[in-house]
Parts: structure tokens; sequence; C-alpha cells
């Protein structure tokens, strides 16, 4: 089966009874709200095929295949909710990644990006669940948005102490770094994406601009100052930075 929106080809690849009856209703509805926010041919810059894996590592999207791969791990695509919210974060790096240059095209600032991503995937669900009545779903159950809305405050709740905060040199960023993606990297990173999360529902608009983050990267960390001058929205990338402030001391 081959899902096309825009120009390019997404192939999603339904292989149980759950997923022929869901999986596209539900990429349908988060794909068009990642086009409104990032636009559709930008969101079509590169062939993807999407599949889940419950029995796979972890969600991820996979630059080593042609063309890339998208994989969530929902324990079934029953779960909506837990599947909206590992395609809105892959999607998000998809999105990212189409701003890289061709020699940083696998490459980032990963506990960055994912902190985006991760405070994405909670913005993305909060807003397919006010926005409910307009996926091709609504008819199955009509009171599932509201199960959307406790999904992403369920996990906006659930927070730790910085690690970004007690960071103080690049030896430690490098730890962060390589445990980014560990699930104490990102309850280590919480309050950094609350941060993040509360900044797009207040400003929507900035969303787009976060994609081009990888022209400021210097090694390890952001160089906001030059973003900040270099940007159609200061005060969001200021406010931004702001969380972020230490790594412009790392960097000095």
């Amino acid at each position: 089966m081959q899902y096309i929106k825009g120009s390019k080809v997404w192939v999603l690849v339904k292989r149980t009874v759950d997923e022929l009856n869901y999986m596209e209703p539900l990429f349908d509805f988060v794909f068009e709200q990642f086009c409104e926010i990032f636009g559709i041919e930008y969101m079509n810059g590169e062939p993807c095929k999407v599949f889940n894996d419950p029995d796979s590592e972890c969600p991820q999207l996979l630059y080593r295949y042609t063309p890339i791969r998208l994989r969530t791990k929902a324990k079934s695509l029953t779960h909506w909710a837990q599947y909206i919210f590992q395609l809105s974060h892959e999607l998000t790096h998809y999105a990212i990644r189409q701003f890289k240059e061709i020699r940083t095209k696998d490459g980032g600032v990963w506990w960055f990006e994912e902190t985006i991503c991760e405070a994405m995937a909670l913005y993305i669900v909060k807003t397919v669940g006010e926005r409910w009545r307009e996926c091709k779903l609504f008819c199955l159950d009509p009171n599932y948005g509201q199960e959307l809305i406790d999904y992403y405050k369920g996990k906006y709740a659930k927070t730790a102490d910085s690690v970004l905060d007690e960071c103080h040199t690049l030896s430690e960023l490098q730890n962060i770094e390589e445990t980014c993606q560990e699930d104490a990297g990102r309850q280590g990173r919480s309050i950094h994406r609350n941060y993040l999360f509360d900044t797009f529902v207040d400003n929507p608009t900035c969303i787009a601009q976060l994609v081009r983050y990888p022209l400021f990267m210097r090694g390890l960390v952001i160089d906001f100052n030059e973003w900040e001058s270099d940007t159609d929205d200061p005060v969001s990338i200021h406010a931004i930075g702001e969380t972020f402030r230490f790594q412009l001391t790392l960097a000095a």
C-alpha cells in the first residue's frame, strides 16, 4: 500500500488487522498537522517507509536504508495515543533532517534534537486531542480526544531534576549526549522539554524555526546568539535559548 501525500510517496507497511484499520487514518491526521507547521513540500523531502514493530528496541528514524524508515514501537495500533506520540517524535526527526546539509545529514546535537522531538510529541498529542473531531476515527470513539489530553498531561507531569542545570564541563555534556535517548536521560531533560512545549503552545509559529538548529551547531552546543540574529522570530529563539544558556558558557 502506498500512502501518497503531496509530491512524494510515503509507504505505510500494514501487517496486522489493527494496522490495516488504524494506521492510515492516524498517520494521515498527524501528518496533516506536520504539513500545516512545516509545509507539504517540506514534509515530502525524501521517501520514507513507515512501520510498527512492538518487539523492536525503540521507536526510531532509520537513516541507513534507502528509502529511510520510520519505526514505531506501539504495543498495537489500538493504543492510539501511544502511536501518535511515537509517530510525532519520529516525524519531527524527519522534518529536522530535511534541513541538514548532506555532510551532516545523519548527525546532530542529539541531546538538543531529542528535547525538541519530545516536546513536539507532547504538542501534537495535545493538538490531536483538541481536534479529534476532524480525525476519521472520531466516529469509532468520539470521546477519545479527552484520552489524548489526559495522555499528554500525564507525561508532562512526570519530571525530574535537570541534568543540564548540573552540567558544567564538556565532558559532562558528552555524557548527556551519549545517554540522551535512555529513559533516565529523557527524564533529566523533562523540565526543558516542558519549557519547549509551553513555548509551542504560546507561540505555535515558532516551531517551524527549530528545524534550522543544524545551522548553528558548534560541536555539542548550539550558538543561540547567532541563531537569534538570523531568524524571523528572535523573541522565541531568545526565550528558548534561555533554558539552554549554560552551553554558551561551555562554548566560550
